[in-house]
């Protein structure tokens, strides 16, 4: 009995997590909040990298949560994606106030949820500005980050000269009119600037490897170049992808007319998602390890059928939203399951194998 308690108290907190989404600490004297996204297949006998996803000025979690889509990465990764938000919707490189907010929520998530060492950061435009700051002044090491149409203010750059050397990527339009490629001010300096603080910073090849990406979308009014740079100190890079033509946006996502050209021929989540994962990947627990190649479930999202690969017998429970369990299978081999009583929504799934818990995830019915 108590481990049905056990478990349903799980799939309870997940279940908040999944239609609440947002969550919050209590720093500094008031409550700020964020959005958690898991896995699907997240498990506590498992430990996942940890990614911070920053939104830009006039945004927020959710906004940023939709424009980067970077959901479905981290689904096929297995990072834990955190969408914190700012102050009025806004970050400040100013003091400490929103560095500190950040350092302490990376501590709350770690003592909440099963993560490992790799933490990683991304952001969009102001988030981006505050993904150098987070990344060159917390006290976390940070193992990579990766921003979109932000920049890196002199601010900044004067009070990280001991920031770690850590691999970096940038994507930017030379048309963006909010954060200009040229610069807009001493404070605000070009980004090819920026480029080459990073370079020299990290010690890396001079000369970067430059390779024109394919225009694979005739339509979309831009291009893209990628430059790289290797070899730098402490295995880290610089990879910097020039968006000719492109605006103050995040490649593949829609488009909004009035920042500019969308550019379409690269998908920005998908590559932050390969950098990251080629930085750092899933560290998974030694008995799930153990039945990866023989135990699978799919397609996930469903519709009118579930599949579970399995050489043993393996009893799978299906919990809806409260809960309560809504279908069980016992098997033995590969089947197929019907699950055309289910309604279209969330649902988590536990599958045992002796009596013994093997994984708890989450499941969408469309």
């Amino acid at each position: 009995m108590n481990n049905i308690l056990a478990i349903l108290a799980t799939l309870l907190t997940l279940t908040n997590l999944v239609y609440a989404q947002v969550d919050s600490i209590y720093d500094q004297g008031t409550y700020r909040t964020f959005i958690v996204h898991l896995p699907t297949d997240y498990s506590a006998k498992n430990q996942y990298p940890l990614v911070l996803n920053l939104h830009g000025l006039r945004a927020n979690a959710k906004q940023q949560q939709t424009y980067s889509q970077f959901d479905e990465v981290a689904d096929q990764k297995g990072f834990i994606v955190i969408y914190p938000n700012g102050t009025n919707e806004s970050w400040s490189t100013r003091g400490n106030k929103d560095l500190d907010f950040l350092t302490h929520l990376v501590d709350s998530i770690r003592t909440d949820y099963s993560t490992n060492d790799c933490l990683l950061v991304t952001g969009f435009s102001q988030g981006g500005f505050m993904t150098y700051k987070f990344a060159n002044n917390t006290k976390h090491t940070v193992k990579a980050i990766a921003v979109g149409s932000g920049n890196m203010s002199s601010a900044t750059q004067i009070e990280s000269d001991n920031a770690p050397q850590i691999p970096t990527m940038h994507f930017h339009g030379t048309g963006d009119n909010i954060v200009p490629f040229d610069g807009s001010s001493p404070l605000i300096p070009p980004v090819e600037n920026t480029i080459q603080w990073w370079v020299n910073h990290n010690n890396c090849n001079s000369t970067p490897t430059v390779t024109p990406m394919p225009d694979l979308n005739p339509n979309d009014n831009s291009t893209v170049e990628k430059y790289y740079y290797g070899n730098g100190d402490n295995d880290s890079e610089v990879t910097f992808y020039k968006v000719i033509d492109g605006g103050h946006t995040w490649s593949d996502s829609y488009s909004i007319p009035i920042f500019g050209a969308t550019n379409k021929d690269i998908n920005q989540s998908e590559i932050i998602g390969n950098f990251f994962d080629d930085i750092c990947s899933t560290i998974t627990g030694f008995e799930e390890l153990s039945i990866e190649s023989t135990l699978n479930i799919y397609p996930n999202p469903f519709n009118e059928v579930l599949k579970i690969n399995t050489n043993k017998e393996t009893t799978i429970t299906i919990y809806n939203h409260l809960a309560q369990p809504v279908l069980q299978e016992k098997v033995q081999s590969p089947t197929v399951i019907d699950t055309k009583a289910l309604f279209p929504g969330i649902y988590f799934y536990e599958i045992t194998q002796s009596q013994n818990q093997l994984r708890t995830g989450k499941l969408l019915k469309k």
